[in-house]
């Protein structure tokens, strides 16, 4: 990222991380590093009010759904597939 885009990128995340304080400041950090990429990925110049809205959304939904994106805090990163709630089967 370009020199004037990080401290626009920090002021976001500081003004999300008061909104959302359940959700680790981390995790709003990479929310918001993600989908800058997503944007630049796609070609779309990414706006700080566009970036701030996508968050925002994706936050509301973490914090409504109860869980993490990358699960639970405790849990160790990895150790279910994404999109699992469950243990899978054990056949023999």
């Amino acid at each position: 990222m370009s020199p004037s885009v990080v401290p626009t990128r920090d002021e976001l995340v500081a003004r999300l991380r008061v909104r959302f304080a359940d959700v680790p400041a981390e995790n709003v950090r990479r929310c918001v590093d993600d989908l800058w990429c997503c944007c630049a990925h796609l070609g779309v110049r990414p706006e700080e009010r566009i970036i701030e809205r996508l968050a925002a959304s994706r936050l509301t939904g973490v914090v409504r759904g109860g869980r993490y994106p990358d699960g639970h805090p405790d849990e160790r990163p990895g150790s279910r597939p994404p999109g699992s709630h469950a243990p899978a089967p054990v056949s023999y």
